[in-house]
């Protein structure tokens, strides 16, 4: 069940601007992120959600739909959610995208060594590439990329109670389940494991949610610096950084790299007016 026409008008009253675009142009939509559909038995998170532009809610509804699919999916576990709806949106993940399933499927030769690398036994009557962990497409990349900015967004929005600037800066770093099993852990979450942060319920009717989507949240005394740590059940996590003054982020990235060999491989940049955006 939806809000009502009077609850709507009082929730655009107190959020008139889009979150998700600097607040530049009127909300006109509500929008969900993380979406719905991600999460079983219509059992979405309370409060998660925002006031947007029909440009940035209508405009990542694919995206939305491969991030939900992956959040549902342990690739290590290819079983289905208890409400029965993963098989649906790989349907329509394939209508849209009629070449990615055969991009997710590993050769035999990858499979068998992942699946021996993380102790998986094909059942019988089935081959290591029918059970295998699947590849990640430039989809799926693209998707987690889009996804990870509006969140960031949202979630600095709910404890901040500022719209993040368009001319601020985002950076990613993410993981499956499978990078975090092949290495031992997500190097980046090391890094920062002790830096002091909130780590809010989230819930759907009292209900812990956490199994689904759990969050913590370090954030400056004047809120302009952030970093948003996630994880999406047993599927994958996302470690984002995040400054509302362009050029802030960028320097101190750079520090963190000079200063120690764990901050491994580059992070996406999300968001920045002095360096090159991941294409979304």
């Amino acid at each position: 069940m939806g809000m009502s026409r009077i609850r709507k008008q009082q929730f655009f009253a107190a959020n008139p601007s889009c979150v998700f675009c600097g607040g530049s142009t009127l909300a006109t939509t509500i929008e969900h992120c993380p979406p719905k559909s991600m999460f079983d038995n219509k059992e979405w998170p309370e409060g998660f959600e925002f006031s947007s532009c029909s440009a940035c809610n209508n405009g990542t509804s694919d995206q939305d739909l491969i991030v939900a699919w992956m959040a549902r999916v342990d690739f290590t576990d290819q079983s289905e959610t208890s409400d029965q709806r993963t098989e649906g949106l790989l349907k329509r993940m394939h209508l849209q995208h009629p070449k990615m399933l055969r991009k997710m499927l590993p050769s035999s030769v990858e499979a068998r060594q992942t699946n021996r690398l993380l102790g998986i036994t094909p059942p019988q009557g089935k081959t290591h590439t029918e059970t295998g962990v699947i590849n990640i497409t430039p989809e799926m990349t693209n998707a987690i990329h889009t996804f990870a900015k509006k969140l960031a967004k949202g979630v600095y929005f709910m404890h901040a109670q500022k719209i993040f600037p368009s001319d601020g800066c985002l950076m990613l770093g993410w993981f499956t389940n499978v990078e975090f099993v092949k290495k031992s852990g997500f190097v980046p979450f090391d890094v920062i494991k002790d830096v002091a942060g909130t780590v809010p319920p989230v819930v759907r009717n009292g209900k812990s949610l956490d199994n689904r989507f759990s969050y913590k949240l370090s954030i400056s005394t004047n809120s302009d610096l952030f970093v948003l740590q996630a994880m999406f059940g047993n599927s994958f996590g996302l470690l984002i950084f995040g400054a509302t003054q362009a050029g802030q982020l960028e320097g101190i990235i750079e520090k963190i790299r000079l200063s120690t060999d764990k901050l491994e491989g580059p992070l996406t940049v999300l968001q920045s007016t002095t360096l090159d955006v991941a294409s979304q």
